[in-house]
């Protein structure tokens, strides 16, 4: 009976669009929003270490002075 079921079920042309359809896009969406997150940090150290140079910290100073 559970053959009969896996037999129908894989059989199904709805549930074989969906099932090759997410295994087609699954890894597009995964990459994307890892692309995404490493762009999102680079952009946020950038941001961070031109900041730095704009108003430097006391120890970076004394460091210059010295």
């Amino acid at each position: 009976m559970l053959d009969q079921i896996a037999i129908m079920t894989w059989k199904n042309p709805i549930f074989m669009i969906i099932f090759f359809g997410a295994l087609w896009y699954l890894p597009g969406i995964l990459l994307r929003r890892r692309q995404e997150y490493l762009i999102q940090t680079k952009k946020e150290k950038a941001r961070i270490e031109k900041l730095s140079k704009l108003y430097p910290s006391k120890n970076q100073t004394d460091l210059h002075n010295n």
